[in-house]
């Protein structure tokens, strides 16, 4: 074979060489679209969202009502001198703060001239009823004279006088002898009540004129609450209260609670009645609460002005349930769960709502589950899965 020849087909192999690289690989192509996999689509299933849920059970429920106020004595007296005198003796409780039992001597007075006021009225009632007797049967023997025609009826007539005259003048002998006993008994102070002295103002040797103020006392068997309630809050509270202003046949129980000493403190009250009109100030209603038991469970006594939390317990009212706050919805609905695990809305009747819970009348029944979980994003029919 020449060089010529063996040149021509040397060009012949490069000229077919890529034409057959350039058809393998359409083939190859060809081959690769043809059998290409097929992907399939499927829709994307929701995720249930994990949420808490509440049973509802519609029950009888006794409502309360909450206000705050301060320890104040229902009875607290000024304690002032009758008679006038010299101060001879003090008792230690008649101090600022000090404490004392019914009957204790709490202060004297010099009693010397009122003793002597009372013997004299003694003598002048023996002296009375002696002219007494003597008339007495002055008037017997002239009325026997006048009936055996002896004496005069004017005779008589004066001696029926002078017995009125003694009689009187024994009532007069006894009423002065009664009021200087009393006067000798007023020498001594005692306490009327068990109590303490919020002020004083004696001292011994100290000559008080009559009316002049000694102390002020307060029972501490018997304090208050003045307690402000707004004029809603009386639809909680027994029907009495808003019609009349007083308790019914039994008066509404309170509980007073307060942190005294370090530690949490109760103590149980009565609410007796409101006062009856609205502060035009304020807008509230105030009632009054009665502390009977000042002395807690704990051995503690309720000190006056302390500032204490109350929850007073109102009327019982029928089909309610309580839900917390987060259940409600801002538009008054809530999210209820059907059998199907699915969220749908429901507007209720709220009847109270507090901080924490929600009171409802209207709109749910017993049986029923409600979500109790916060969620910013809920559509109807949305699929929950409860958890404990």
């Amino acid at each position: 074979m020449s060089d010529r020849e063996s040149s021509e087909i040397l060009g012949v192999k490069r000229l077919i060489s890529p034409i057959l690289i350039l058809a393998v690989s359409t083939a190859i192509f060809v081959a690769l679209v043809k059998n290409q996999p097929t992907l399939k689509t499927t829709a994307k299933q929701p995720v249930p969202v994990a949420i808490r849920a509440l049973d509802i059970n519609l029950t009888p429920m006794q409502l309360s009502v909450n206000s705050e106020g301060n320890v104040q004595p229902s009875v607290e007296t000024k304690l002032v001198a009758q008679v006038a005198g010299e101060v001879v003796k003090i008792s230690s409780s008649l101090v600022a703060g000090g404490e004392f039992s019914k009957g204790d001597i709490l202060l004297k007075l010099d009693p010397r001239d009122y003793e002597i006021a009372l013997a004299r009225s003694e003598a002048a009632l023996s002296r009375a009823q002696a002219e007494q007797r003597f008339a007495a049967e002055e008037a017997s023997r002239v009325r026997s004279l006048y009936g055996d025609e002896l004496t005069s009826i004017a005779q008589l007539q004066s001696a029926e006088r002078l017995l009125s005259i003694a009689n009187a003048t024994v009532d007069d002998a006894s009423a002065a002898m009664k009021r200087a006993n009393v006067d000798l008994e007023r020498t001594v102070f005692t306490a009327p009540f068990n109590g303490r002295v919020r002020a004083e103002n004696v001292d011994i040797g100290q000559f008080l004129a009559k009316g002049a103020m000694i102390a002020t006392l307060y029972d501490t068997d018997r304090l208050q609450v003045r307690l402000p309630l707004a004029d809603a809050q009386l639809a909680y509270l027994d029907p009495s209260y808003a019609q009349t202003g007083l308790s019914g046949e039994e008066p509404a129980n309170v509980m007073l609670s307060a942190n005294y000493a370090g530690d949490q403190q109760s103590w149980s009250a009565k609410l007796l009645r409101t006062e009856g009109e609205i502060s035009t100030k304020s807008r509230f209603l105030h009632v009054i609460v009665e502390v009977t038991e000042t002395l807690n469970d704990n051995g503690v006594r309720l000190p006056v002005g302390l500032f204490v939390d109350a929850v007073i317990a109102g009327r019982t009212v029928d089909g309610l349930v309580s839900v917390p706050r987060g259940a409600l919805r801002s538009d008054n609905s809530v999210m209820v769960i059907d059998e199907d695990n699915q969220l749908h809305f429901r507007d209720v009747s709220v009847f109270k709502l507090s901080d924490t819970d929600v009171l409802i009348s209207e709109g749910l029944a017993s049986g029923e589950r409600i979500s109790i979980s916060p969620l910013q994003f809920v559509v109807e029919g949305m699929p929950v899965t409860v958890i404990d």
